[in-house]
């Protein structure tokens, strides 16, 4: 089973702080390794960075909301993080293919996904991704 408890950790670990700094000495205390391990296990067991896992962890919940709510994009953006309205876009459209605003006006609605056993949250699949980035068009 290796580090399957570790990641399930790091993974419920980010979700009950999606929208908050991701404090590292607090992780390292939780999960019981050093962030070096953590970061080197996270990368090797799931095939991504953690720090690319937390970024679209964070841009999946704030595109539920950008969909379900009528908050505006500035105040969802600071919600997570995002200090610069500049960064969430470019963060936004990188992950998602589309910039928040023109996410919105499409009105792409954000389903439930599986995380890991037991942990499941809002988010897309790697196929609903593909297909908001046009990837999709010669399958």
């Amino acid at each position: 089973m290796g580090y399957y408890l570790a990641i399930w950790s790091v993974v419920t670990y980010v979700e009950k702080r999606v929208k908050t700094k991701i404090d590292y000495v607090d992780l390292e205390k939780e999960i019981g390794f050093s962030l070096a391990h953590i970061r080197d296990i996270f990368a090797k067991q799931t095939g991504q960075p953690l720090s690319a896992y937390i970024l679209e962890r964070k841009i999946a919940n704030a595109a539920f909301e950008i969909s379900h709510t009528k908050e505006t994009l500035l105040a969802i953006a600071q919600k997570y993080g995002f200090g610069n309205p500049d960064t969430f876009t470019r963060a936004f459209h990188r992950i998602i293919g589309l910039t928040p605003s023109a996410f919105r006006k499409k009105k792409i609605s954000v389903g439930r996904i599986k995380l890991c056993v037991g942990v499941y949250s809002v988010g897309f699949t790697p196929a609903e991704i593909r297909h908001m980035k046009g990837l999709d068009a010669n399958e």
